[in-house]
């Protein structure tokens, strides 16, 4: 049991990371407090392809069958020369984790759908309850617990003390920023124009990656008849003329778009970046407070989903007494080096759908012509055996004999 605002795990950041934490936390019986500076859950679309292994996630949440009801489940990828020839077909159909490998979502749907499900039943279950329109202002940390600081939309402040303090509040974590933890990699020098659209006249269930060096593209699948174009920006082309109904009509004009409701248009830099250290005693960092992954690869949230599911069963396990407190060391032992791996793919697939040249662009894809030839290597791009698995040279395991009881 707990006193008033003082809590076995608080999270902060709503968004899907945030959601996934707490639903975990409150599926294990630990009673968690979800923080959120925003009045609701975001309600304009930003990630937009949740894997299998999200998909399991949900399943243990318990909250599958609704995701899965808005979801294109199994799409594949078609890749394009600058003449329109496609050199590459990615159609993966293997089930590893009972889920096809890539489906396109809508994120405000699916934020929505987590939020409803963690007040309809976690709150039942547990004493977990979600606050949104609280901004973490302030917090200082002890040996027993973290102490924050909390204000509200009316500018009252409320101090609330937890365990352990879960930073799920994204690229500029403020939590990550107060501990002073830097952000380690890169960031593109490219600039990419987002446009979704509602009533897309595109049918086909399949993202579209147009490899151009005159201008970079691709054309992503989703729900309900929507669908994401993203277009590679030259020096020179800036804000707001690039958002402009004139620049982007110009540009959707030129893949048969040219009436089509668009939803929203901004312009993003990407990053490949990892936090120098996910862990501060109590406090942990999931998703874009640890990482930051290049769009490429689709992988970004998912990561997320990654840490938080890794993250959550470890904390039940340390706050109801089944496992002692160096369990949670493990967490960022499991979860950096295959977060890395996936920023290192993105980056890699980011140099096949943005060819700095003609000639490179040539050379790259005539090689894809040529391995489509060899049956091994088709079934290696088409099934996405490149994706990176997780190894962990260094993990938490009991064995059946003789097992350790960790402290």
């Amino acid at each position: 049991m707990r006193a008033d605002n003082a809590w076995p795990v608080v999270v902060v950041g709503a968004g899907p990371n945030g959601l996934t934490t707490a639903n975990l936390l409150a599926r294990y019986g630990v009673d968690v407090l979800l923080v959120e500076r925003n009045e609701t859950t975001v309600q304009e679309p930003r990630a937009v392809s949740i894997d299998d292994e999200s998909l399991r996630t949900m399943q243990a949440i318990g909250v599958v069958d609704d995701v899965v009801s808005r979801v294109v489940l199994g799409y594949g990828s078609d890749y394009f020369s600058a003449g329109g020839s496609c050199f590459l077909r990615v159609r993966p159909t293997a089930k590893e984790y009972g889920y096809p490998r890539r489906n396109a979502f809508r994120q405000p749907v699916f934020e929505q759908q987590l939020r409803d499900y963690f007040c309809e039943h976690a709150v039942g279950k547990t004493r977990s309850e979600a606050w949104f329109s609280a901004e973490l202002i302030d917090f200082r940390q002890g040996p027993e617990a973290v102490d924050l600081i909390l204000r509200r939309a009316d500018g009252n402040l409320i101090e609330v003390s937890t365990a352990y303090l879960v930073a799920c509040d994204g690229g500029r974590s403020f939590v990550r920023e107060k501990l002073g933890i830097k952000l380690s990699g890169s960031t593109f020098r490219e600039r990419w124009l987002i446009l979704d659209l509602e009533e897309t006249r595109d049918s086909t269930r399949d993202t579209k990656v147009f490899c151009d060096p005159a201008r970079p593209c691709l054309s992503l699948p989703g729900p309900d008849r929507t669908r994401r174009f993203e277009f590679m920006l030259h020096d020179g082309e800036v804000e707001p003329e690039v958002t402009s109904p004139q620049f982007t009509r110009k540009l959707l004009t030129r893949h048969g778009e040219e009436n089509t409701p668009l939803r929203r248009s901004r312009v993003y830099t990407f990053h490949a970046r990892m936090a120098d250290r996910w862990r501060n005693a109590r406090i942990f960092l999931v998703g874009d407070a640890a990482h930051l992954t290049p769009p490429f690869a689709g992988q970004g949230m998912n990561s997320g989903i990654r840490d938080a599911h890794n993250l959550a069963w470890k904390l039940a396990a340390v706050i109801q007494g089944r496992l002692g407190p160096r369990l949670l060391d493990t967490y960022e032992q499991e979860r950096r080096n295959h977060a890395w791996e996936m920023i290192l793919l993105a980056m890699r697939m980011g140099k096949v759908m943005m060819p700095r040249n003609f000639w490179s662009a040539f050379a790259l894809q005539a090689a894809f012509r040529l391995l489509r030839v060899v049956p091994p290597a088709r079934a290696y791009f088409a099934e996405m055996k490149y994706n990176p698995s997780p190894a962990l040279p260094r993990a938490f395991s009991l064995a059946e004999t003789n097992m350790p009881r960790i402290r």
